[in-house]
Formats: structure tokens, C-alpha cells, sequence
């Protein structure tokens, strides 16, 4: 594929670091993500034509109707919607397909839904409580990645009961949540998507390639490609890029049953952390190591408040971070070790 290089601005690495973090923001959040309250909610569907629709070699995905239900201070609302099944491991090996949703302009309106578009549903993989501490793990990530980024998907933690229409299935309940769909990101930082899968790690600034690198080291995920669109694509802000990421189950935090690391790097497990696909000196890697510093408790605090996450999970993933505090505390070490391993 070839790699299509656009022009980007020359700065200097301190303000380079502070647009990678917080670029313009554009159009305001949706009332959604306004809130870090779980939301119960109840999603009504044919799960039974859902679970069939498995079949990725169809050449157009069938959309179904149904309808998403919650509380507020005036009564009940009830959003008509359209849901589909999506991904590649989870469509064919969990009991529950994972969903996109897609909620129109007029049907949304006045709702909590207003704006959204086409959001993922993020369910768990199996029907059971072990599942449901996976689901909260990766939604804890997305929260994490806040604090670093605002070139981050928002996610609402959800206490989701599934209703199947088919009435083939008694209702259940369990956490999910949503996240924001990419376009939506890019529209509220006034830019736009990267569709071509143009763009590599190579492309980036030191700052941003510096950010995108480290984040995925910190949170032991292998599992993306930039210029292949796989769990990852790039936002285009003016005469800047922004590397953007999600989809985080196969990370070493997470530490899913089914996550594998792949062959060719010569892990065993998830959990061993590998520096992927740019190496980078330690000037480069200072600003971001510092701000992951700055940002220590913080992001403790936020896997410590997590809603229904155990607290051996809760001590299970701070252990696995202060693993990273520990490597970069020796900045030439940790550079020469991990990132260059000359």
C-alpha cells in the first residue's frame, strides 16, 4: 500500500506535545457522554436474526429495527433505532454478536441519544460475571485514555438489559457501554477521518507517534495498524494528524481468555509488553513518560472507581500499570531495553 504523506506544520517539540494532547476542540460533547453516572437502559431486538447475522463475506450488512429505553426526571423515553452486527473475533465466537447502532436526527432529538449517529455497543463476549469484569476492564482503558488524549472516543458505562423480540430468550441484564463513533470525534475537533488507511506511524509527528506508541505499550495492546484501519485511523486537524485507537480487549490490561499475542513477536502472553512499530529516542519519549507521570494517581483513581470492577481486578490492573512506572523510572535504561533494544 502505498503511504500517502501530507505536509505538517513545524513546531517546537513542547507545543508539538500539547497538540497532540489537546487539539481545538469543535462541536460540543453529546448530553451522553456529559455524564460518568452508569446508565440503565433496555435494548429491544430480534437477537435471534442478530445472532445469525455472522456472516462478514455479505456484501452489505443488515440493519434491524428496535429500541433503546431509559429513565429521566420526565418519565420514560423510548428511542427507535437500527442495530447491526459488527467485528471480526467476537462476531464469530461470543454468545452476544457486538453491535453498531444507528440512531437518526429526527427519532434522536430531545433524547440523550441526540447526535450520536452511529456508536458502538460494547457487550460482553460470554454470559457470565467473569465476561462482565472484561467489559468493564476495557471501558476503565477508554477512561484512561481521556486523561492523555482528548483525541479519544467517549464512553458511557451502561447497565444494559437485553430484551430479544423474537421472545426465543428471557431478558438479561449486565454492564456494556458505548463509545463515540469516530466521525463524530472528528467532527467536534473541526477535522476530519482518515478513510484511505494512508497514513503510518511514520507520519506522525515525534509527539503524536511518541503518544500513540507509548499508550499502547503502557496498556500491552498489539492488537492495531494504522495505515490498515485495524482498530485505529488517523484525525486530520488543519495541517496536523492525530493518531485515534480503541477496541482494546486484546490488551494486556484487559487480558481476555482469548487474546493471543501474535506469532511473529515472540511474546506468551498478552500481559508481556512490546514496544510496536517506531522506535524513538529518549528526548522524543520525555514529554509523554513525564505527563504519564504527572497523571499517576489520577489514572489510579480512575481504575479504582470504576463501577462493579472487583477489587482484585481493580488491584490486578494498577499492579500492571506501576509495572510501567517501574520500566521508564530508568529513562536510558528503559529506552535502550524496550523501545531501541540495540
Amino acid at each position: 500500500m502505498t503511504t500517502h504523506r501530507r505536509p505538517i506544520a513545524r513546531r517546537g517539540l513542547a507545543a508539538l506535545a500539547l497538540a497532540c494532547l489537546f487539539p481545538a476542540h469543535g462541536a460540543a460533547q453529546t448530553r451522553l457522554f456529559r455524564s460518568d453516572s452508569v446508565l440503565p437502559v433496555t435494548l429491544r431486538a430480534d437477537f435471534r436474526d442478530l445472532r445469525h447475522d455472522r456472516d462478514t463475506t455479505k456484501a452489505k450488512a443488515v440493519w434491524r429495527d428496535a429500541t433503546i429505553t431509559y429513565a429521566e426526571s420526565g418519565g420514560v423515553v423510548t428511542t427507535p433505532l437500527r442495530v447491526r452486527t459488527r467485528g471480526i473475533y467476537r462476531l464469530k465466537n461470543c454468545d452476544d454478536p457486538p453491535i453498531r447502532l444507528a440512531f437518526s436526527d429526527s427519532t434522536a432529538r430531545g433524547t440523550l441519544f441526540k447526535g450520536l449517529h452511529h456508536p458502538k455497543l460494547v457487550v460482553p463476549c460470554r454470559e457470565r460475571s467473569d465476561y462482565e469484569q472484561l467489559i468493564l476492564q476495557e471501558y476503565g482503558i477508554y477512561k484512561v485514555q481521556r486523561l492523555l488524549t482528548s483525541v479519544s472516543l467517549s464512553a458511557r458505562l451502561l447497565r444494559l438489559t437485553i430484551e430479544d423480540m423474537s421472545g426465543r430468550s428471557k431478558p438479561q441484564t449486565q454492564y456494556a457501554f458505548i463509545t463515540e463513533d469516530p466521525q463524530r470525534l472528528a467532527r467536534r475537533l473541526g477535522g476530519t477521518v482518515d478513510a484511505a488507511g494512508g497514513i503510518s506511524v511514520n507520519d506522525l509527528t515525534a509527539p503524536n507517534a511518541a503518544y500513540l506508541t507509548t499508550f499502547q505499550y503502557f496498556i500491552g495492546n498489539t492488537d492495531w495498524s494504522l495505515p490498515g484501519l485495524h482498530n485505529a485511523t488517523a484525525i486530520l486537524v488543519q495541517d496536523s494528524i492525530f493518531p485515534l485507537v480503541w477496541d482494546f480487549d486484546w490488551s494486556g490490561v484487559v487480558d481476555a481468555p482469548y487474546a493471543t499475542p501474535d506469532p511473529r513477536l515472540g511474546t506468551h502472553s498478552v500481559r508481556e509488553r512490546i514496544w510496536w512499530w517506531r522506535c524513538m529516542t529518549a528526548e522524543e519519549l520525555e514529554p509523554v513518560l513525564a505527563r504519564y507521570e504527572s497523571l499517576r494517581d489520577s489514572i489510579t483513581a480512575v481504575v479504582r472507581s470504576i463501577p462493579g470492577l472487583t477489587p482484585r481486578e481493580q488491584q490486578r490492573t494498577v499492579s500492571y500499570y506501576d509495572d510501567f512506572y517501574k520500566a521508564i523510572a530508568d529513562r536510558a535504561r528503559f529506552v535502550r531495553s524496550a523501545v531501541r533494544r540495540d
